[in-house]
């Protein structure tokens, strides 16, 4: 009996030990790095992803990583699709995003898997967790010190304020309605010039 429960206590550790082993990251033909984290969570080059939902067990994390793209990193959501054993993946923002176009926010996800994928397809979507994309902030810092740093001497010098001189070139004569100039009344002195057309001579 010692021996079976020696044995039984080396397995049971063997199989803790293999359970508890993270599974190690894995690279795709592209340079796609993956990894699932447990259950739910996954890593797709660096970045942490939940699995939201799985309609017909459409994920595989294989398959989503060698159809992953940087160009996907930018999303707030992720939704795959399967459609005659090809997956396609698009991209889709949250709902709080105001830059977004309404059609790429995650709340319009029904009218897309109707509109453009198959009746009754298998999809999945999955959520980007953790870190949000942050804004680049300390380029924005630097543009903001360049401009202000700019031609300081111009801008601290004192700007002269001239009032326009405008000439009076009406001439009052005779009656004038109100809020009539003479000006407006006479007609430029081309208009005023007289010509006569000739007939030609043959």
């Amino acid at each position: 009996m010692s021996e079976e429960n020696q044995l039984t206590d080396d397995l049971t550790a063997i199989l803790e030990e293999i359970v508890e082993e993270p599974t190690p990251e894995q690279k795709t033909a592209k340079g796609t790095t993956f990894e699932r984290v447990n259950e739910t969570d996954i890593l797709l080059s660096g970045r942490l992803y939940r699995v939201v939902a799985d309609y017909r067990q459409a994920f595989d994390l294989e398959k989503v990583a060698n159809r992953y793209s940087e160009v996907l990193s930018r999303y707030d959501f992720i939704v795959g699709d399967w459609g005659y054993d090809q997956l396609r993946l698009k991209g889709f923002f949250d709902v709080t995003n105001k830059r977004a176009l309404p059609d790429q926010r995650i709340d319009t996800l029904e009218d897309y898997l109707y509109e453009y994928c198959n009746f009754g397809c298998a999809y999945f979507v999955i959520e980007r967790v953790g870190h949000r994309k942050q804004k680049n902030t300390a380029k924005k810092q630097k543009k903001k010190q360049t401009k202000s740093q700019a031609h300081v001497a111009e801008k601290k010098a004192p700007v002269k304020k001239t009032t326009p001189k405008i000439k009076n070139t009406t001439k009052k004569t005779g009656k004038q309605s109100p809020g009539t100039t003479e000006a407006v009344k006479q007609k430029p002195k081309e208009a005023t010039k007289k010509f006569t057309i000739r007939k030609r001579e043959e």
